[in-house]
């Protein structure tokens, strides 16, 4: 079950943000009168009133008047809106604080052992999601003549800089497929260097290391590549992520860092 609390977070402060915004702006307007207009249709044209709240003295705005009206409407609207902030920060708040989605899992986690084994929990754990997710089984691709490279983890690999990526990714806990095949709409099967899942929203992410982009016809291909990809609903930053290197330009072990703990824990 995934965990919403950071994006219910990050609402949160947008709410701060507009408050702040608006309360500077009530503020310029607070020698504005707290007057109410009232409009309405007369031969299908608008017809503004002004509204003395204080003595309900009201007045009929003649056309020539209505810039006056702008601050008026304003201060009004103003005020609205913060009323309406308010109650949701109020509201948002105290759901976060009684929000856990943890504790839902936690029924089945903190059993006994001999205990789970007699249920089938309504909720997949990490554990068992991961496992069945590294469970499917695929074809290989053949190795011919690179050289052997293997991750810690016994992994093969073809290029140096793969080989960072993939010890990187273990080092990290980061559950990942080396070259799994995936069907993209108008090329066919292609396969991602790497197919690695984001265990918290538990989605896949494809991790594509472009490592010749110095060779004109290298780079062609994959930028051709890289459009199918977004054609078929794969876009950087959310389930897929591409690295970059030439001969001039080695990918760092700094980066690769950064582009896990941003996009994959």
């Amino acid at each position: 079950m995934e965990d919403y609390r950071s994006k219910l977070e990050g609402q949160l402060k947008e709410i701060e943000t507009l408050l702040e915004k608006s309360n500077r702006n009530l503020e310029k307007l607070k020698s504005v009168p707290d007057h109410e207009i009232r409009i309405h249709k007369s031969n299908g044209h608008d017809q503004y009133h002004l509204i003395d709240k204080a003595t309900g003295e009201k007045r009929y705005v003649k056309k020539a008047e209505r810039l006056s009206l702008r601050d008026i409407a304003q201060k009004g609207y103003e005020k609205r809106i913060r009323k309406e902030l308010l109650a949701m920060r109020q509201n948002l708040e105290f759901f976060i604080r009684n929000y856990n989605v943890r504790k839902v899992n936690e029924v089945y986690e903190r059993m006994a052992n001999g205990r789970k084994a007699l249920i089938d929990p309504l909720i997949e754990t990490d554990e068992m999601f991961i496992k069945r997710w590294q469970d499917i089984v695929y074809e290989e691709m053949q190795f011919y003549d690179e050289t052997e490279l293997y991750t810690y983890g016994g992994i093969r690999v073809r290029s140096k800089s793969e080989l960072i990526i993939a010890n990187m990714l273990e080092q990290y806990g980061v559950p990942f497929k080396y070259e799994k095949p995936l069907q993209l709409r108008g090329m066919g099967e292609v396969r991602p260097d790497f197919s690695c899942l984001k265990v918290k929203s538990r989605k896949e992410v494809i991790w594509e290391h472009f490592g010749m982009m110095d060779n004109l016809t290298y780079a062609n291909k994959n930028v051709t590549k890289l459009a199918c990809y977004h054609q078929n609903g794969f876009y950087v930053g959310e389930n897929l992520i591409t690295t970059f290197e030439t001969s001039q330009n080695q990918i760092s072990s700094k980066l690769i860092k950064g582009m896990i703990e941003q996009y994959l824990l």
